[in-house]
């Protein structure tokens, strides 16, 4: 077996849709049941990775401050795998002594069905004197206040370190909707060693929509995520990979569309895709059916005998200016509620994208469009969305206080992708103080001159 092969994975990826197994014991069965995961690593000597950990329950269970703690523990392995905290402060503490030990606390409101993030900043370290192949178990007990320990591993390997360098990692280009985008990304192996299989991970916005799909490369919506080449990479060799894409045809303009691409070895995605499979930081996406995507060498180099550093960060990025003009026609949603004196009754505030373009929002925050929601009368808000914020009467929007009930007004804001025919909708729930037959408040659009039908940009809410 071929000796596991690395770069540096950037701290802040993140990631992954818990398959749960719970255990706990029968006198239990009537509480929520509670798990967690743990990222396995593929680590260079003398390097180190942050511990990503996903926390579970099987409900919506909300916890206090404090009352969730992991301990990470090496348990008789190689001592060349450590265990480290970020510095002070934090909220993880390490064994100084022996540096086996992490205890942590969890800076989580809720354990979920789908998982959270246990925000621990902690690291796993592998020393020097490690050798390639090198693995050890990663012991991770959770405890939660009034459940039982949950204990789960995950696996640490000590990986040859490799060095894959971006050629032209910034570019920018310009295109109109349906134009053709294809974009090369070049990358360099500046190690002595071969590079044994890598793969790309791609962070792309909506509007770059691929126009093959390759078996060996996964999609969402159109939309590339990643791909896996099994080629071996010589060592101090140069290869291109050439992604058909177009801009797709419902894409806002004039915009600026962003696209990222990070390059890792095969061995760091395997870690990484099993924390999407298992936690859900996104998805990947089903593989394609085409043909297979392959690097195609372009400048062949000796390799020099010293040992290359190990890359930190090796990846393309792509800034993209939409020519042309395409906008959107947006129309509030409107919405009724009933209830007694003192009932709270979730209301949908919202809009609809009635097209032709789609709005994308997951990696610019744009200034519209925003909700804005008109509280009706004999009604107080006491349960408001974290992204909407109290707004004055003069449309001046307090933005230090996110999801504060109480206020008269509200303006929402979305970071995510709107697509033509998709509604956005904001739950509030409404305190009835005074049932007042037909109390209207409203919904309105908040967007510019750009947007299409000012005649739908109000609506009505109504309650009782």
């Amino acid at each position: 077996m071929r000796r596991p092969v690395l770069h540096r994975l950037l701290a802040g990826l993140a990631a992954m849709a818990l398959v749960l197994a719970w255990a706990l014991p029968a006198q239990a069965a009537a509480k929520a049941k509670v798990d967690l995961f743990v990222k396995s690593y593929t680590i260079a000597p003398g390097h180190g990775e942050l511990i990503y950990t996903l926390l579970f329950a099987d409900r919506p269970l909300p916890v206090a401050r404090g009352a969730v703690s992991i301990k990470y523990r090496f348990v008789n392995q190689n001592r060349v795998f450590r265990l480290q905290e970020a510095g002070h402060p934090n909220n993880c503490s390490v064994d100084i002594e022996t540096l086996l030990e992490l205890n942590c606390g969890a800076e989580v409101s809720a354990l979920t069905p789908a998982g959270v993030d246990s925000a621990v900043v902690g690291w796993v370290q592998v020393d020097g004197a490690a050798k390639p192949g090198d693995q050890a178990t990663l012991t991770a007990t959770m405890t939660v206040k009034g459940y039982a320990p949950v204990t789960r591993t995950a696996r640490i390997t000590a990986g040859e370190g490799v060095a894959l360098t971006p050629v032209e990692p910034e570019k920018e280009r310009s295109a109109a909707p349906g134009a053709t985008l294809d974009t090369p990304l070049t990358i360099t192996n500046s190690s002595a060693v071969p590079a044994q299989g890598t793969a790309v991970l791609a962070s792309t916005q909506y509007a770059f929509e691929s126009r093959t799909q390759y078996s060996n490369c996964a999609y969402l919506d159109g939309v590339l995520t990643a791909c896996v080449f099994p080629q071996t990479l010589a060592a101090g060799a140069t290869y291109q990979v050439t992604l058909p894409q177009r801009v797709r045809k419902d894409t806002a303009a004039p915009s600026e569309q962003y696209a990222g691409w990070r390059w890792m070895t095969d061995e760091e995605f395997a870690d990484l895709r099993q924390y999407v499979i298992k936690g859900g930081f996104g998805r990947l996406g089903p593989a394609g059916r085409g043909g297979v995507l392959k690097l195609t060498e372009v400048v062949t180099a000796k390799a020099g005998p010293p040992q290359a550093s190990v890359t930190e960060y090796a990846a393309h990025s792509l800034k993209l200016t939409v020519t042309g003009t395409k906008s959107s026609d947006l129309a509030a949603v409107a919405a009724k509620a009933k209830g007694k004196k003192g009932a709270v009754v979730t209301v949908p505030v919202g809009l609809r994208n009635n097209g032709p373009a789609a709005i994308d929002h997951s990696r610019v925050n744009g200034t519209w469009p925003t909700t804005r929601f008109y509280v009706p009368k004999g009604t107080t808000a006491v349960r408001v969305p974290d992204r909407c914020f109290p707004m004055a009467i003069t449309g001046k929007i307090d933005e230090n206080r996110p999801g504060a009930p109480g206020s008269l007004r509200y303006s929402c804001d979305f970071f995510s992708l709107l697509k033509v025919g998709g509604t956005l909708k904001f739950s509030f729930g409404l305190r009835i103080d005074k049932v007042v037959k037909g109390a209207r408040g409203a919904v309105a659009v908040g967007a510019p001159a750009a947007e299409l039908n000012k005649k739908n940009n109000t609506a009505a809410i109504v309650i009782n």
